[in-house]
């Protein structure tokens, strides 16, 4: 009975389908259908519905915070800055797009771009979904349900293992490319008792990506896997 409820208390048939296609994902029907339809709605699409902008901005802090909290817990051994790096790789463009894909978001997004379609609309769709989700229906839930995804469809220990050296890797493919290369100390700048270090890759005179990090190290590390993921796509 409670089921039948929650199906039909949608006022349209698409607002129906989506709410079906949002169970057959995350596991609960919707409270809030419009928060859903703006999380799949592409700026290229938005007309009557806002474009999904403001709950990827939301969705990529949640499932930042989700990650770190997770990451923090299964390694109590590990050091800030390789919490960090691992979070990043977790979270990354391109890791979150295969995923939006494996889920299917491709197929439910909402956009008018003709042509071929870049694969970070749908990474960007799965972070505004996790903000719909979490203004939904809450943070605890949106952590048991993001969870359940990662460990169902990701290799995490293969993840954690993963080379982290993107400095180097970025320094070879660039040579490789005869591309100039340069890692730029954008800004110094105290963050209560510490020196964050702002750090942007120049490749041919264009900065490209940028990290920040109490660690230099790591904040070039970061940034230089953020620079392969835009030259290896």
């Amino acid at each position: 009975m409670l089921k039948y409820f929650q199906i039909t208390r949608y006022k349209t048939p698409s607002e129906k389908k989506l709410a079906q296609s949002i169970k057959n994902l995350f596991g609960f029907y919707p409270k809030n259908i419009a928060l859903f339809q703006q999380a799949l709605t592409h700026s290229s699409a938005a007309k009557e519905t806002k474009s999904n902008e403001r709950l990827e901005f939301l969705g990529d802090s949640i499932l930042s915070t989700i990650v770190a909290e997770y990451l923090f817990g299964i390694l109590p051994n590990k050091d800030e800055g390789i919490l960090t790096q691992v979070r990043s790789r977790m979270v990354s463009r391109s890791q979150l797009n295969k995923l939006a894909v494996k889920l299917g978001i491709d197929k439910i997004l909402h956009t008018d771009i003709k042509g071929n379609i870049s694969f970070t609309l749908y990474g960007d769709a799965l972070e505004a979904l996790v903000g719909a989700i979490y203004l939904d229906v809450g943070f605890v839930t949106t952590k048991k349900i993001i969870l359940t995804i990662f460990k169902h469809h990701l290799e995490i220990q293969t993840i954690i293992n993963e080379d982290t050296d993107y400095k180097s890797r970025l320094i070879n493919l660039c040579q490789k490319n005869k591309a100039t290369l340069q890692f730029a100390l954008l800004s110094e700048n105290m963050d209560g008792a510490k020196k964050m270090y702002h750090i942007g890759i120049e490749v041919n005179g264009e900065i490209i990506s940028e990290a920040q990090n109490a660690s230099k190290r790591v904040a070039e590390q970061l940034a230089a896997h953020a620079a392969l993921e835009k030259l290896e796509a």
